[in-house]
């Protein structure tokens, strides 16, 4: 069903994009987000169980029923949370207990002070730490990081969705309540949870998560449309996962990576150790060090495709607007991934060929071959130019590391156990 479901958000996302505009339609200050703060009312059981000692006429009306909330959760989920939302009660599915729903209650908000008394505060200095944070989500769109964003856009409003859990927080009593409202974005709808910021640091951690999605929804690729993230749904920011999806989360996380320094090592240090899921074993993940990975496996881990853009964003003049127009030119190529964006920044930009390749080269360990490498950045001459040349550049740079080696053996970045995240903390979860 999940499958079904982002089939369906596709099919609603092509539609868009055939009517989106060739040239950018709206000014930054004409791009905007209507907020909802939501609240959980009740948890609601929706199917039971059908019974080996059922009747016939009763195992019918369970099995009918299942079928009609099937078809209820489908395009709630799928649909309506997304495109009409509506203010006043409503049902919420759950993603992961199929016999259970929320009944939860909407308001739209447009300041800080309606949004406080929606939450049941007076004032900001009585709200928890998660409240806290989906003031800090409300405050970081309208900063100047998101309004630079805007002028990209080529959606003129954003829903957000923010799910105040309060009273709903107890994991024993409601075990699912994390996983069904976790932050997330569709491309037309944000959403975030009071639950998953719950902490000291947690409002500055939401309003990064707020670039993460709006970057979400500057996006028009389309990911693999089967298991994108592997058997769990879950991806985490050193994981390797579909081509496409890891340019699509690339995207998202060099976004936080220029506004945030905290969250440039952050990614940076996950490229360091790298995890896998098992194509068999959902949830089962295998270490996978940089230095052992192949280059296509470097390829699909979105922890390198944002540090190669927070690159050529930072060391190439005028780097970051570049960057940007880069992935606007190619947005209407949606099943792109980052060999597109690439080429299209060499093609905007010959003058920093060279350039490029170099830090591509560096960035992915220069694991690729010749032919990788013309398929990453093209096969204009200024590339042919540095692909003739570069194995000798290697050489060269591996010759300077090994001549400024001590005789102790001294710790590395690589040497640094960095253990695969699997708690299920991750801000950027598609589950």
């Amino acid at each position: 069903m999940k499958n079904f479901r982002y089939v369906l958000m596709v099919l609603v996302m092509l539609g868009v994009i055939c009517f989106m505009p060739a040239e950018k339609a709206f000014a930054a200050d004409e791009v905007g987000f209507t907020f909802y703060l939501q609240t959980i009312e009740d948890v609601k059981t929706i199917n039971e169980d059908i019974k080996e000692d059922d009747s016939l006429w009763t195992k019918a009306k369970k099995l009918g029923k299942k079928a009609t909330n099937w078809v209820k959760k489908t395009w709630e989920s799928g649909v309506t949370r997304n495109l009409w939302i509506t203010e006043g009660d409503s049902t919420w599915y759950s993603k992961k207990d199929p016999n259970i729903a929320y009944s939860v209650k909407r308001t739209k908000v447009t300041t800080e002070e309606e949004l406080i008394k929606a939450m049941g505060a007076s004032s900001e200095e009585e709200l928890s730490n998660g409240q806290k944070a989906l003031l800090a989500s409300f405050r970081a769109a309208y900063s100047d990081a998101m309004k630079s964003r805007a002028e990209a856009s080529y959606r003129k409003n954003v829903n957000v969705i923010l799910t105040d859990t309060t009273g709903f927080d107890d994991s024993e009593k409601y075990p699912h309540v994390r996983k069904d409202f976790w932050p997330c974005s569709t491309g037309f709808t944000i959403s975030m949870s009071s639950n998953c910021y719950n902490y000291s640091s947690g409002p500055e951690d939401a309003a990064s998560t707020m670039i993460h999605e709006y970057a979400h929804c500057m996006d028009t690729t389309v990911k693999e449309l089967f298991n994108a993230y592997g058997l769990d749904g879950s991806h985490y920011g050193n994981e390797i996962t579909g081509e496409r999806a890891a340019f699509v989360e690339g995207w998202a996380e060099y976004n936080e990576m220029i506004e945030s320094e905290k969250e440039a090592q952050g990614i940076i240090k996950n490229t360091k150790s790298l995890c896998e899921e098992s194509k068999t074993e959902a949830g089962s993940y295998t270490t996978v060090l940089p230095e052992d990975a192949t280059s296509d496996q470097l390829r699909r881990a979105e922890s390198y495709n944002a540090y190669l853009m927070y690159r050529l964003a930072t060391e190439i003049d005028d780097g970051q607007a570049k960057v940007t127009k880069a992935f606007t030119d190619t947005r209407w190529k949606i099943f792109r991934d980052l060999s597109t964006f690439v080429k299209r920044f060499i093609k905007n930009n010959p003058e920093d060929a060279a350039k490029v390749c170099k830090i591509v080269d560096e960035t992915f360990l220069y694991k690729f071959t010749d032919e990788e490498m013309y398929d990453m950045c093209g096969k204009s001459q200024a590339v042919k130019d540095y692909v003739a040349t570069r194995g000798q550049d290697q050489s060269e740079a591996e010759d300077v590391e090994v001549e400024g080696k001590e005789d102790s053996t001294t710790a590395t970045a690589s040497d640094e156990k960095i253990e695969v995240k699997t708690s299920g903390n991750d801000p950027f979860s598609v589950e």
